[in-house]
């Protein structure tokens, strides 16, 4: 039975030079294979045009079948769908030019949690409507495994929206619909806790136990500052103005650990990208002109001080202190709020902590509460 099938008798013969037989001839044609798909065969090594002939004959008289038409069609080539880690990982390569190592450190840890080990080995085209809906769900009830809580809302909608970023890019570049605009966002479940804060004379209550006079400038910069931690880690003594009229800080920079080198720390641009020369009360001046600037880092000398360290620190002061523990961050949120009851209005909240107004309105419109309240019993 014919091993192959063939269209035509026609051949070519190919002259090459070799070392050890000199010149010698070869003989290429193409066959069909009994599954359809068209291969080049080849003859190799005869000493003349004649004899390569006689061996392609021979081939065909003993392995081939002459047809008019082949009895079975050729292989269309199928368009494979690709899998969503093939282009995840396509995906994220293309960011670098578009996010901050920072943002693009936070969607990469994102994916590898919780889309890779999913659908890393997925067709882009299983992700159904219906599909994205049990992911979703399943989403919704996945507990933090370091609490053993569920994440919070927040957490949730920030995979969700890296997740949706990768679909929409999958859809503008290849043309696969994004089915995940397509379902209903899960509504928020419980009202958001109130934010931690300290008053001013829970600040003085905490500070006045700090011993060490790094830290105790450190602490009162970030309280009435109002600036993120890592923008005030980043601080070199050429940031600090304090011998003007007006003293100041600049705040240019920010370091970041979240690296995709894996290096220890980056110093990167503040995160709303600004440069900003912020003045500063006479409190702080006070703490400034008292301590022993560092070099390069103005906390931390050699390199920055260390989150963790810093995390410890701050907790054990606050248990020295017996005052309501807050986190690092809620001291911003502090500032923010002594601001806002002072009247300052957002525009100029915004301006003082590095941030835009329109994020300053969205995180702490609720604090004018109060203060609308107090107006309107004033009117009595």
């Amino acid at each position: 039975m014919a091993e192959y099938y063939i269209l035509s008798t026609k051949c070519s013969i190919h002259q090459r030079k070799t070392k050890k037989h000199g010149t010698v001839y070869d003989v290429m044609f193409r066959v069909i294979t009994k599954d359809g798909e068209e291969i080049q065969k080849k003859l190799s090594g005869y000493s003349s045009k004649t004899k390569a002939k006689q061996a392609h004959a021979d081939f065909i008289l003993e392995n081939c079948e002459l047809v008019k038409n082949t009895p079975l069609k050729k292989k269309e080539t199928e368009k494979k769908d690709p899998l969503v880690g093939d282009l995840l990982r396509e995906y994220i390569a293309s960011l670098s030019n578009q996010n901050k190592d920072i943002s693009i450190y936070e969607k990469n840890k994102i994916y590898k949690a919780f889309i890779f080990p999913k659908y890393a080995e997925h067709k882009i085209t299983e992700l159904t409507r219906e599909e994205l809906y049990r992911f979703q769900d399943e989403l919704w009830s996945t507990k933090n495994p370091r609490t053993d809580k569920p994440y919070s809302h927040a957490y949730l909608n920030k995979i969700r929206n890296f997740f949706a970023a990768f679909l929409s890019w999958c859809e503008s570049r290849y043309g696969y619909p994004n089915q995940l605009s397509e379902v209903k966002r899960p509504k928020k479940r419980a009202p958001s806790t109130e934010k931690q804060i300290w008053t001013k004379e829970e600040f003085q209550k905490f500070i006045s136990v700090v011993d060490d006079q790094m830290y105790y400038t450190l602490f009162t910069v970030l309280f009435f500052t109002g600036r993120r931690k890592g923008e005030v880690l980043a601080l070199t003594p050429q940031d600090i103005k304090i011998n003007g009229k007006q003293p100041s800080i600049n705040f240019s920079k920010s370091i970041t650990r979240k690296t995709l080198d894996g290096a220890p720390y980056k110093i990167t641009s503040t995160k709303a990208d600004k440069i900003q020369t912020t003045p500063i009360c006479k409190t702080v001046m006070n703490a400034l002109q008292n301590y022993e600037a560092g070099e390069p880092f103005f906390f931390g000398g050699e390199k920055p001080i260390a989150e963790n360290t810093l995390t410890r620190v701050f907790q054990r002061y606050c248990q020295k202190a017996e005052v309501t523990p807050i986190r690092i961050h809620d001291l911003r949120h502090s500032f923010v709020s002594m601001l806002i009851h002072n009247g300052a209005n957002f525009m100029v909240v915004a301006d003082l902590i590095g941030d835009t107004v329109e994020q300053v309105t969205k995180t702490y419109a609720h604090m004018y509460q109060s203060d609308k309240i107090a107006i309107i019993n004033s009117l009595d």
